[in-house]
């Protein structure tokens, strides 16, 4: 269960705890709808996090990371809190804006970002230090993680009233994405031209 795994590997146990978190915040997110309860809409957020952090920690330290493992996890991400901001909007109407731009961010903005790890050929969007070292830090080292996924969330909770700030945090984020596209973009472009003029000499 928790031997080393190839990156193309189908089956892992950071996979299984994030499909088991998936299902389980899912189940509770339903659960705040249907009762009209939003204690079980904080705990699916709690099973989301908590899941998060185990099925990363558990791929890191077992060298179980894995590119379909990588995959499913931003998916299940995006879906987690796309049900959670769903019934918090139920719950707090008047926080619509923040919300909607921040899960324009999150859900469609970042989702794309983070899946053009594959076409730099890398496991996850971890190390996309290899190819630029400040779309890394600014999106997926652990700062850039909590700036990205974190603290929206808990203003929201937390500081309804500072929704202005959410909402000026959530388009900086977006500002953030765009330019890491640039410089992704940009990097693709000199590797297309080294490529290029590798070919020609030779």
């Amino acid at each position: 269960m928790f031997r080393k795994r190839p990156p193309e590997s189908i089956y892992s146990t950071p996979n299984l705890i994030t499909l088991l978190r998936l299902g389980a915040s899912l189940a509770f997110f339903t659960l705040a709808l249907l009762e009209r309860n939003e204690t079980y809409n904080f705990i699916g957020l709690a099973l989301h996090w908590l899941g998060d952090v185990a099925d990363g920690f558990v791929a890191r330290r077992f060298h179980q990371e894995t590119i379909l493992g990588a995959e499913i996890d931003i998916i299940a991400d995006r879906v987690e809190f796309l049900f959670f901001f769903i019934n918090f909007l139920f719950f707090h109407p008047q926080l619509y804006l923040p919300i909607i731009v921040y899960l324009l961010d999150f859900a469609f903005v970042d989702f794309y970002l983070s899946y053009q790890f594959i076409k730099f050929d890398l496991i996850s969007p971890n190390y996309f230090y290899k190819v630029d070292k400040n779309v890394y830090r600014f999106n997926y080292s652990p700062a850039g993680k909590f700036a990205n996924s974190t603290i929206v969330p808990l203003l929201l909770i937390f500081l309804p009233r500072w929704w202005i700030t959410a909402l000026v945090w959530a388009l900086g984020l977006i500002g953030l994405k765009l330019f890491s596209f640039y410089l992704l973009n940009k990097k693709k472009n000199i590797d297309k031209n080294l490529s290029s003029s590798v070919k020609e000499s030779s």
